[in-house]
């Protein structure tokens, strides 16, 4: 912890509802040259890539994680890390909250090809939802599309989605003259038939590749192409769940093929490519946490042990106020661990560990109002 606590003086007043705090938008590409510039490479891998001295993050990190999940899995292996560094020379990287935000989508994309549909089920929906009669596996079928050994899209989602709503109308068309209705798809069935695409042995050898493009970009690109016009209140992106990733947003885009296919704005590659980025960004920019449950974590951790020591020399909190989030929390980690880390151990107190949701809820706990108030009347 880096923040100076008040746990005896907060009871039931603290608000219990889940808290909610915008992240950076971060991007994969600038995530992977700091992975570089910060010599993490130096110990771990990616998919293979890299140092085998410590885990490879493309293997043990699922596409299901949060920020959170990414910060608790840091702060509990940081002694660990620190030592490491030591041992070989290495400077301790100095990592913003943009930072680690670019690190983390950046090992969201590395994970993107993990098998998060099932590849049985993707088989039976490929012939139930009648994909099969418009898209052989190795030809094509008269009045229908590519065959799928052609689909370029398939091992690139940037290119999958650009070719699934630009080419909305033809599809549209095709399918009306099949007399086939065109098949809406949940996150799961979409998820599921790439599986099974993906595993066929026509298709199998080719390599995977995802890289998203730049969130400002395509911040930009959801405002031109007039997607803003549509998204909001109820329907604004910002307001998902952190847990809204590219498998939803691709099966939105295939579902609002019959409602804007006359009138789809076209997109180009780069355009895509931002967009994407983008909305993959959106799935790292609110986390959401309960207050009470992090005052629990608080106290169990035994964080107040040093944080309600007002000669402990830990900071005030007042002087952070809107900082607290699975970013911040990385950066001040690296920043300050190590002091943290000394002062612990001359206390007899073990180093805390974290789970993800045990994160989300701390964080909740430090930046809500209550805590605030009374942090800044010390």
């Amino acid at each position: 912890m880096v923040v100076r606590g008040v746990m005896g003086l907060l009871g039931a007043s603290l608000i219990a509802a889940a808290a909610v705090v915008p992240l950076p938008l971060g991007e994969a590409g600038r995530g992977k040259e700091l992975f570089r510039i910060h010599k993490c490479v130096a110990c771990h891998g990616v998919n293979g890539e890299g140092g085998r001295v410590a885990p490879d993050l493309g293997t043990t990190v699922g596409r299901g994680y949060s920020p959170s999940e990414m910060a608790a899995r840091m702060w509990n292996h940081a002694p660990k890390m620190w030592a490491a560094l030591e041992k070989r020379g290495l400077a301790r990287p100095a990592l913003s909250a943009q930072d680690a935000a670019d690190l983390f989508v950046y090992l969201y994309a590395a994970r993107y090809f993990d098998a998060a549909g099932d590849a049985g089920r993707g088989r039976r929906l490929f012939r139930s939802k009648r994909c099969a009669e418009c898209h052989g596996i190795t030809s094509a079928i008269p009045g229908g599309g590519k065959p799928i050994n052609q689909w370029d899209g398939l091992h690139d989602p940037v290119v999958l989605v650009e070719r699934m709503w630009n080419h909305s109308s033809q599809i549209l068309a095709a399918l009306a003259r099949k007399g086939i209705p065109y098949p809406r798809l949940t996150p799961q069935e979409l998820s599921d038939i790439l599986v099974y695409l993906r595993g066929l042995p026509e298709v199998r050898a080719r390599a995977a590749a995802f890289a998203p493009g730049s969130p400002e970009s395509g911040q930009a690109v959801f405002g031109a192409k007039g997607c803003a016009g549509c998204h909001q209140g109820a329907l604004s992106l910002e307001r998902r769940s952190a847990r809204y990733g590219l498998s939803e947003f691709t099966a939105a885009m295939w579902n609002h093929g019959p409602t804007l296919a006359a009138r789809a704005p076209r997109l180009t590659r780069g355009e895509t490519s931002g967009l994407v980025g983008y909305l993959v960004s959106l799935q790292f920019l609110e986390e959401r946490g309960s207050a009470e449950r992090g005052r629990q974590v608080f106290m169990a951790k035994r964080c107040a042990a040093c944080h309600n020591d007002p000669a402990s020399g830990a900071p005030n909190l007042s002087v952070l106020r809107g900082e607290f989030s699975a970013p911040a929390m990385v950066r001040a980690l690296w920043e300050h661990g190590p002091e943290m880390y000394g002062r612990m151990r001359r206390k007899g107190i073990s180093w805390p560990r974290f789970s993800g949701a045990e994160m989300a809820d701390l964080t909740a706990y430090l930046r809500g109002p209550e805590f605030k108030r009374r942090a800044m009347r010390r």
